[in-house]
């Protein structure tokens, strides 16, 4: 009998001196604030300083994990998505170790300033800047939208552009400057050494544009490149 009460009060000691633990309660909002931080700092990291507004799908539940010193990292595995969703992995570390993880998913919105058609732009028609309003709009991380009427200055569409949606350069291009029969000045680049001929365009022409071009001391049709309304350069 001594020896039963002495092993149960041995067991009773040996109890008494274990670290006993308790679980610990983490708020889904401090979750929340892990992945938003996460977010904004691979933003900032591209340089990316626009506005953003950042929405979860659904509100993050509280979890209990054990006790001990807890850490929460997040991780984005694939691309953050101005359009779709982007997935956020959050990882509960207890002294070190992950002890439970979890995915979020979130809704980024990044917005800039772009130029919008105040209405329907006609093709291949002369704009002005009193037909665009500078507005902000959410980004769909794809395109670059213009920004300043000096990007597209002196272009034309180059198709119908409805109103109200914002434009990219690639919308545009330059403006017909030569029609067919006009008189041009050739602009003859021979290894360097410049001379001139007239001439006259056998085709509608634009900036930057090749069109044929007929010498009018020789009668041979060239081909070059629209310098301006009135000059045609070829080069050999």
């Amino acid at each position: 009998m001594n020896i039963l009460r002495s092993i149960i009060l041995t067991v009773m000691l040996m109890l008494t001196a274990v670290n006993v633990t308790f679980a610990q309660t983490v708020s889904g909002e401090e979750v929340e604030l892990v992945a938003v931080a996460k977010i904004h700092q691979i933003l900032d990291e591209r340089g990316d300083i626009r506005r953003r507004e950042i929405q979860f799908l659904r509100q993050v539940s509280d979890a209990n994990v054990p006790d001990g010193s807890l850490e929460l990292e997040a991780v984005i595995p694939g691309q953050i998505n101005y359009t779709g969703l982007t997935s956020v992995s959050v990882r509960y570390k207890i002294n070190g170790r992950t002890c439970k993880m979890i995915n979020v998913t979130v809704q980024v919105r990044v917005y800039d300033t772009a130029l919008i058609p105040i209405h329907d732009l006609l093709y291949d028609k002369p704009i002005s800047e009193s037909d665009f309003r500078l507005d902000e709009i959410a980004i769909d991380g794809r395109n670059e939208f213009v920004k300043d009427f000096a990007e597209i200055k002196d272009l034309v569409p180059l198709r119908m552009l409805r109103a109200g949606v914002p434009v990219t350069v690639a919308m545009f291009q330059t403006a017909q400057v030569i029609e067919v029969n006009q008189p041009v000045r050739i602009r003859i680049n021979y290894h360097g050494v410049m001379a001139s001929a007239k001439g006259i365009a056998m085709s509608r022409g634009r900036v930057g544009k090749m069109i044929r071009v007929k010498n009018e001391s020789s009668g041979k049709i060239v081909t070059g490149k629209v310098i301006d309304a009135h000059t045609v350069e070829v080069i050999y």
